[in-house]
């Protein structure tokens, strides 16, 4: 007899290789590609002069959200940018965002490592 665990197990193994998921990735990565396709044409249309106009003003903000402002992935998308949780998502820029965060981290303990103690603390918090 078949444990609830491992019906379990196979219900959610069984959902993971559906057809509708399947085609819920599929229709996905679609919608991805098409939205970098038209992000790509815009960026192309633009002037220099626009180009370098969008570009100060996203580093900006990116500097407010994860400089000035220390604060969360959503805080930035939702708060600085304005936008919506996933753009951010497609562009990778919460791996740029953490990258960031581990960075910033590293900086303060490399500069407040006045003390074995505090160097310590902070080789704990980066690894």
């Amino acid at each position: 007899m078949e444990q609830p665990a491992e019906r379990a197990k196979n219900t959610l193994k069984d959902w993971l290789n559906s057809p509708e998921l399947q085609e819920l990735r599929k229709a996905w990565r679609e919608s991805e590609l098409q939205t970098k396709t038209e992000d790509q044409a815009w960026w192309d249309s633009l002037t220099m002069e626009e180009r370098a106009r969008a570009f100060r003003q996203v580093v900006s903000l990116m500097y407010k959200a994860e400089v000035k402002e220390r604060g969360s992935y959503r805080h930035a998308m939702y708060d600085i940018f304005e936008i919506d949780y996933l753009d951010g998502m497609m562009c990778n820029y919460m791996d740029l965002h953490n990258l960031i965060y581990r960075g910033l981290e590293y900086q303060e303990c490399d500069i407040s490592g006045d003390n074995d103690n505090s160097e310590q603390k902070c080789d704990e918090r980066n690894n």
